[in-house]
């Protein structure tokens, strides 16, 4: 793998690590902490920028010519509903059987039109990006003979999806709206993976002074969440180029475990934002929010390097793998 894989290998370490952080919540109260708030001001559109920059990589203009289309959507029907069929089916059962209703943001009954709901309309939790990022795949491979047109074309494409995202009516269903609104940020990812060379030499020639102004401004939770996402993504841009000279080779392997820590995270910091805490009310709720990181970081990471021991046992596991996103 090439130096600039490993850069998208520490963006995507990064982000995952914000996502962890931000589901670290024991109460109500750390939602009014910095550092939650920092996190969901721009770690989602950095998630879509990676994806829509991946795209880009892994196709470039000779491949992306000869592209089917319905052989690339099986991949990510594969890749990203499967998974969220069945996790999301799980979570349902948990939250449905054992979660008073009163504490969930949209009620479940554990009823097979309640599992529809939380299916198409009003996925459970963190779960909505899957569908969501289904949706932009859609999208994007549907016009993927325009990506690599004229550089004006292409930013009047963005802007054209970020207004749409703020004047498109609520479309729940699989994600609509949503996939709208990210596909802006995933549009950047593909343009910064086109002329990566030439935005990562002004980035470079200003790195140490661009790396502290983006930080104080994003630091200080900018109240338009457009400007916030974007310096905060171009934030991370430069920490990135900064970090890679400092990496190795084992940056790009933890990187590999990114979307199984985004998947299955939930389970255990569920578990200790539950059961664990409610048993005991008398500890910290901080520390029981650092046993949640931790925990939500390191768990799926070990579940990920023992399955890519037994995954080509069988079918039967190779297929486990499929439903966890492995």
């Amino acid at each position: 793998m090439g130096k600039k894989l490993t850069q998208v290998s520490f963006l995507f370490v990064f982000a995952t690590l914000l996502v962890v952080i931000g589901h670290a919540d024991i109460t109500l109260d750390y939602k009014e902490l910095w550092i939650y708030k920092w996190v969901y001001s721009f770690h989602m559109p950095l998630f879509f920028f990676l994806s829509g920059f991946l795209f880009a990589y892994t196709h470039p203009l000779s491949k992306m010519q000869g592209m089917g289309y319905f052989p690339f959507m099986m991949k990510k029907v594969r890749r990203l509903l499967l998974p969220f069929l069945f996790i999301n089916s799980v979570i349902f059962v948990i939250k449905s059987r054992f979660v008073s209703a009163e504490l969930l943001q949209n009620p479940l009954t554990f009823s097979f039109s309640s599992w529809v709901e939380s299916m198409l309309w009003h996925p459970i939790g963190f779960m909505w990006f899957l569908p969501t990022l289904f949706m932009i795949f859609v999208f994007f491979s549907l016009l993927r003979g325009w990506i690599y047109v004229n550089v004006y074309l292409q930013m009047g494409g963005v802007i054209l999806l970020f207004v749409l995202s703020y004047v498109m009516p609520d479309m729940s269903f699989m994600q609509i709206s949503a996939a709208v609104h990210y596909s802006a940020y995933f549009g950047l990812g593909i343009l910064y993976c086109i002329y990566r060379g030439k935005i990562d030499t002004i980035l470079l020639r200003y790195k140490y002074g661009m790396l502290l102004g983006t930080f104080a401004l994003s630091a200080s939770l900018l109240p338009w969440k457009l400007v916030a996402a974007l310096v905060g993504i171009v934030f991370s841009l430069i920490l990135s180029l900064i970090v890679e000279k400092r990496s190795g080779v084992g940056l790009i392997h933890l990187s590999d475990y990114t979307y199984t820590v985004f998947l299955l995270s939930y389970f255990p910091q569920m578990l200790v934002r539950g059961p664990i805490a409610h048993a005991f009310p008398e500890v910290n709720q901080y520390l029981f929010s650092c046993v949640s990181f931790v925990l939500g970081f390191s768990l799926p990471i070990l579940l990920g390097v023992i399955y890519r021991r037994v995954k080509d046992m069988n079918r039967l596991t190779r297929f486990v793998g499929l439903l966890l996103g492995l």
